[in-house]
């Protein structure tokens, strides 16, 4: 109940912030009240206000009720009442002279509840509207807006607006998600742009290198265009006079050689087009280089190149696959150092797994005091099972060196 009041307040303060337009003092104590209904879980009693307050006649101008039918509509969606909702949300919509920001963000609304509830032309109509309102006013347009106006258009096989809009989504978010992704390849292979495709399918597989259906999809690209022995003949041939002078160009390369189990080739091409500064040293081409490195098993130069890679991210998840790396080759100090790292910026994969290679590092060390603490965490997090067996050597550990002492 709380995190609803909170919505509601916020919503309220939305309204004030954000609009020249404030509602009056009597919808205000109005809607407080119904929202106390809803922290006590006296939902019918604060739906009663909602719709006395909803249906009753205001002007077609009126802010006031626009507030309401929003408010009573937000409610209703909190109960996953969508169809009604989208009753008193259409109304709100079909009020006159509204404030922009508020009919901005109640078009980013109705687009996602008409997606979720197959209208899709209506849900291409209110987004298209969004945006329009957004460049109009120059207001911050949210890629998973984009990224869903794409779908649609995908889902009717419009692939150029498609195309626009997904690019859109992926230009306009900070981080790097997977399903935009492998809607812009899909994209790409419908318009026969099998070029590009390669680059996306080559960055799904940089970011998931283990994902059996990504590489298998970068190598269905490479046959379609044919990247066979003559055109990696022409690239090696450029490489080696120093005219590749597109960053895809070394890229594709790089990639190629992977594909074919050349890890080591794959390297000094990308290490090569950093040096020429035809690559740019970001996180993109430094974690190719380590997943090159990681692949030859030349795990110092894949440590250093992740190293890198945090100069330029704040992602626990490079902290932590350098933690690993380093347990994995015996360097239990440095395992620890980085993966204490990793924790201190929150981590956010499988809970305990943190804790148990850490505490693992700590028995390898011999430091058996670190380790149980490190142990009791990842039990607490759920990994009783993992831990036990563990816990039971450093038990049987003690207590033969404890008989030795004795003797």
């Amino acid at each position: 109940m709380i995190k609803r009041s909170i919505i509601f307040f916020t919503l309220i303060l939305s309204v004030t912030l954000h609009s020249q337009e404030a509602i009056q003092q009597w919808v205000y104590n109005t809607l407080e009240r119904a929202q106390l209904n809803v922290d006590k879980g006296n939902l019918e009693a604060a739906e009663k206000i909602y719709y006395d307050y909803a249906t009753s006649t205001y002007s077609s101008k009126s802010y006031d009720h626009f507030v309401i039918l929003r408010t009573y509509g937000y409610f209703l969606l909190q109960q996953d009442r969508n169809e009604e909702a989208l009753k008193y949300l259409k109304l709100a919509d079909q009020k006159r002279k509204m404030p922009p920001m508020d009919v901005f963000n109640l078009k980013f609304i109705l687009g996602q509840i008409y997606y979720v509830e197959g209208q899709k032309e209506e849900a291409k109509k209110s987004f298209l509207e969004w945006i329009q309102i957004g460049e109009d006013n120059e207001f911050d347009l949210r890629p998973e807006g984009y990224a869903t106006l794409a779908t649609i258009y995908a889902q009717d096989a419009d692939w150029d607006n498609a195309l626009i809009y997904i690019t859109l989504a992926i230009d306009n978010t900070a981080v790097f998600v997977e399903n935009w992704a492998q809607l812009k390849f899909a994209i790409h292979i419908q318009k026969k742009q099998y070029m590009i495709a390669l680059e996306v399918a080559q960055d799904l597989v940089r970011v998931k290198p283990k994902n059996k259906a990504y590489i298998e999809q970068m190598a269905g690209v490479y046959n379609i265009i044919k990247f066979e022995e003559e055109s990696l003949a022409s690239l090696e041939f450029k490489l080696q006079q120093d005219l590749l002078k597109k960053s895809s160009e070394y890229v594709n390369l790089a990639n190629f050689y992977l594909f074919k189990g050349l890890p080591i080739d794959s390297s000094k091409v990308i290490k090569k087009g950093l040096a020429l500064g035809v690559l740019d040293n970001n996180i993109k081409h430094n974690e190719l280089l380590s997943n090159a490195y990681i692949i030859a098993k030349d795990f110092d130069n894949a440590v250093n190149s992740l190293i890198n890679v945090t100069k330029l991210s704040d992602d626990a998840k490079y902290d932590y696959r350098i933690g690993q790396i380093y347990l994995q080759n015996s360097d239990y100090k440095n395992a620890i150092k980085f993966l204490k790292i990793a924790r201190s910026k929150n981590w956010d994969g499988k809970a305990g797994s943190l804790e148990m290679l850490i505490g693992i590092s700590y028995i390898e060390l011999d430091d058996f005091k670190n380790a149980r603490i490190e142990l009791a965490k990842a039990i607490a997090l759920g990994k009783e099972d993992e831990a036990e067996s563990w816990i039971s050597y450093m038990d049987s550990t003690d207590s033969l060196r404890a008989a030795a002492a004795a003797n």
